[in-house]
């Protein structure tokens, strides 16, 4: 039997769940049910993956949480994935029968590709679906905030306008167009501006990308500075944290949950943003403070606050955020249809299989 060892992340578990047929019921049970919104038949699409590798299923998957679990279990795995553990010399002396590292991801800084060349380890990389959808959610934000959708869907008659605030009359049509006879201020393009990504790992460079080619600059900080010719291929430019804020139309969020992001958004680093800008996080709520984001929404001077991650989920009925015309919220969607995570297993399954 396959031996696979894997970074214990709550999506490549999918994994585990498929291969190993010793998993136990509870987990398979939880995944039936997080797969059940776009793949209600679940039992017959781990069926159909499993049947597509008749070489690599049933295997033994083994979740490891850190570095030193993963140099433990190596002696006998036929192959890894990893997403941000590191592989390079010591780990491929623990792994005689190693064939292949599977990163979960594109980046691959985590790994030793000389090393793994000369020992004949393949590496493949995965450009994940789910980052993709993540990061069209972000900027589909941005999307509507620039255009204020949110404030003008279905207002196209001079009374609802007027109810929100804008002084609606058709222009004289005898020697002027009728482009905008609403007379909504504000409105903004991405081309030309700003946008300023606050980490720029998977999901923040499918981003950057995305900014790029509407036109925008694009500036990021996060605690390591990327290569020189990653920065290139983004069209992104270093600076540091507050010079991101300070000089950002819109800061999208892009970082991992933890103590050292905890707040990072505080009162502070809101002062430091443009009158007028706009926040977008998908990443996770704890990342900004909440007292500091009430009152930066009660004194409207952002220009909008787009939020797809929450501090409670499912949040209350009377959540205040909702009472705030610019906070643009969404139920943590942004990873769009479970077809996505499923294509991405699929893929990573069959060059596992392939290799092994």
């Amino acid at each position: 039997m396959p031996k696979i060892v894997a970074q214990d992340d709550v999506i490549i578990r999918t994994a585990q769940v498929i291969l190993d047929p010793n998993t136990d019921p509870e987990r398979y049970a939880a995944f039936a049910d997080y797969y059940d919104v776009d793949i209600p038949e679940f039992d017959d699409w781990v069926a159909r993956v499993r049947g597509s590798v008749p070489d690599l299923f049933p295997a033994e998957l083994e979740m490891v949480p850190d570095q030193e679990a993963l140099l433990a279990t190596l002696d006998d795995a036929d192959g890894v994935i990893c997403e941000s553990l590191t592989i390079g010399e010591a780990e491929l002396a623990e792994a005689p029968k190693l064939k292949i590292i599977h990163n979960f991801g594109t980046d691959t800084r985590n790994i030793d590709l000389e090393a793994c060349a000369a020992r004949g380890v393949k590496v493949h990389t995965l450009r994940r679906r789910v980052n993709i959808a993540v990061a069209e959610h972000a900027f589909a934000m941005m999307l509507v905030m620039a255009k204020k959708l949110l404030l003008l869907a279905g207002r196209i008659d001079e009374a609802s306008l007027r109810e929100a605030g804008f002084p609606a009359r058709m222009h004289d049509r005898r020697h002027a167009a009728a482009a905008n006879w609403g007379r909504v201020d504000g409105l903004g393009t991405i081309y030309g501006a700003t946008v300023g990504c606050l980490g720029l790992g998977e999901i923040g460079r499918e981003v950057a990308v995305r900014a790029h080619a509407f036109g925008a600059r694009v500036l990021y900080y996060q605690r390591t500075r990327m290569p020189k010719d990653m920065e290139n291929s983004l069209g992104a430019t270093y600076c540091s944290f507050e010079d991101l804020l300070a000089q950002s139309d819109y800061v999208s969020i892009h970082l991992p949950g933890n103590k050292s992001t905890e707040a990072l958004i505080d009162a502070d680093a809101l002062a430091r943003m443009k009158d007028g800008a706009y926040l977008i996080n998908i990443s996770r709520a704890s990342i900004i403070d909440r007292g500091a984001l009430m009152a930066v929404l009660e004194s409207d001077r952002l220009g909008g606050v787009a939020l797809d991650v929450h501090y409670e989920e499912p949040s209350p009925e009377n959540e205040p955020l909702k009472n705030y015309p610019k906070a643009l919220l969404t139920p943590h969607t942004a990873v769009a249809g479970r077809d996505n995570a499923a294509a991405d297993m699929e893929e990573m399954i069959g060059n596992l299989a392939a290799a092994i």
